[in-house]
């Protein structure tokens, strides 16, 4: 039997389907979809895949008819006995009275009464103060307090923090004299050393460094510029660092600028130079990329492989879109497409052709196709 492949929908456009016979299988079609239906040969009924199974169409479900229940529950009756079928139906209801004995009653006297126990003659003694704490707390096997025992804090109770300037340790701690010493110390040891800042921005003048705060600014604080502009009337560029010599700097001269002096190095375009790289043939057929370059070599092959005598060719298809642009360049809204499947048996298959102006048209798929799945043709 001849098959012609859709890859797209068929819109009637509420026209009939005439003398149409629905697919004839001996068993379930693998990979169904939603709404999938089709004839069984083997024993003759329809099916409709619904809700990710096969559903038997040929018969319509009847419902069982059963005779009403109708427990009464009231006062102290409740439900006894419920019996289900195996459809799920209720087919029987029975109703029993509660006993006290339900409710855990055994008929003597204050049975269910409780009684809290009463202590006596157990001395907690006064209230806790100074360095008092609780060291023991006594608790019966009904979990009553009994009793408890204090006791004083002790020094070996707390872990004492002892100073001792003349060590470093450990254990023990420096005085805020002793630690300001080792920090003035350590100041004195990196004056004029290069500390780096971060960046600046020049315009902005961010952070402010013409006119610093007295303290803000000290000898060897460095600054690389993050935003180009002039810096005391200098004109400095993003990479260029800034050193300052003294503390409190108020002019260019108490300031070093090291220039970058290396020019940024961009991507080539239709206005810059800059670096470009040689396009890949898959580059040149898709026909995207606007920063790489076509060789001879590359722009050969494309001419070869697309264009003759009035004809575009091409293969779609990357595993996940179902839209595909195809470029022809014929000049004309005047062209014929074919499509067909790139396997041995080149079948014809149909997709939905869309002219987008007199160089482009675009194909429209309901799935995604494999990798260069299906051959495209045009012609003018």
């Amino acid at each position: 039997m001849a098959v012609k492949k859709y890859l797209v929908d068929l819109d009637l456009t509420k026209n009939q389907l005439l003398n149409a016979v629905v697919q004839n299988l001996t068993t379930h079609p693998s990979s169904p979809r939603e709404g999938q239906i089709y004839t069984n040969t083997s024993d003759d009924k329809m099916y409709g895949y619904l809700g990710g199974e096969w559903v038997d169409l040929s018969h319509i479900y009847t419902h069982p008819t059963h005779s009403a229940l109708n427990p009464t529950l009231t006062g102290n009756n409740v439900l006894a006995v419920l019996e289900v079928d195996a459809e799920g139906h209720v087919t029987k209801a029975q109703t029993r009275t509660l006993s006290l004995s339900d409710l855990g009653f055994t008929g003597d006297t204050d049975a269910n009464n409780y009684t809290h126990p009463t202590f006596s003659g157990n001395s907690f003694g006064p209230a806790l103060t100074d360095l008092d704490v609780i060291s023991e707390v006594v608790v019966n096997n009904e979990g009553h307090v009994t009793g408890f025992s204090t006791r004083t804090l002790q020094a070996s109770d707390l872990a004492a923090a002892v100073v001792n300037d003349s060590i470093t340790s450990g254990t023990y701690t420096w005085s805020s004299q002793k630690i300001q010493q080792e920090l003035n110390d350590i100041n004195s040891t990196i004056a004029g050393a290069l500390v780096y800042k971060g960046g600046y921005q020049a315009t902005a003048n961010i952070p402010n460094l013409t006119s610093p705060a007295s303290g803000e600014v000290e000898q060897g604080f460095t600054y690389t510029v993050t935003e180009a502009g002039d810096f005391f009337g200098e004109g400095v560029q993003v990479g260029d660092v800034i050193i300052a010599e003294v503390n409190d700097p108020s002019s260019l001269s108490d300031w070093t600028l090291v220039n970058k002096n290396i020019p940024d190095i961009v991507d080539a375009s239709t206005t810059d130079k800059g670096i470009i790289r040689i396009a890949t043939q898959s580059e040149v057929n898709a026909g995207t990329s606007n920063n790489t370059a076509v060789t001879p070599s590359t722009l050969v092959s494309y001419v070869n492989a697309h264009f003759e005598n009035g004809k575009y060719a091409t293969d779609i298809g990357d595993g996940t879109a179902t839209s595909f642009d195809i470029t022809h360049g014929l000049g004309t809204t005047d062209v014929f497409v074919s499509t067909y499947y790139n396997g041995s048996d080149k079948d014809e298959v149909s997709t939905l052709v869309r002219v987008v102006d007199n160089n482009k048209i675009r194909i429209l798929v309901n799935k995604a196709l494999d990798n260069n799945e299906i051959r495209v043709v045009i012609r003018n």
